[in-house]
């Protein structure tokens, strides 16, 4: 897929997406990594959440991180019971990285957005 530069970048998306606003834990550095703070603790369906053929980790509304996920289950950390987390391949070289997807979180508080699930 060649990158997609415009401000209708959202519309030109076919795969199936699920999108992580992680901008507080990785402003805050509360995990090591954009994976890290992709990865973990969300609340989410399980059988919707199956279906996405990527994962795009967002902060201040730009995609950072770009995963492909390979395995979906519920998080052992009691704090966080009944939330899910992924194990993923990262995608260097995705053309979705640098996109700006702002609108998707503009003034929501669910820092999950799903794009044709």
């Amino acid at each position: 897929m060649e990158k997609i530069i415009n401000e209708d970048f959202i519309s030109k998306i076919k795969e199936r997406v699920v999108c992580f606003n992680i901008t507080k834990t990785y402003r805050n550095k509360e995990r090591d990594s954009i994976y890290e703070c992709a990865k973990k603790y969300w609340r989410v369906n399980g059988r919707r959440i199956k279906e996405a053929d990527y994962v795009l980790a967002v902060s201040d509304g730009q995609i950072i991180g770009v995963y492909k996920p390979l395995r979906w289950y519920i998080t052992d950390c009691k704090m966080y019971e009944g939330r899910w987390e992924f194990d993923g391949e990262e995608l260097t070289d995705s053309p979705y990285l640098g996109q700006n997807v702002g609108k998707l979180f503009y003034r929501k508080q669910n820092p999950v957005a799903y794009i044709n699930m």
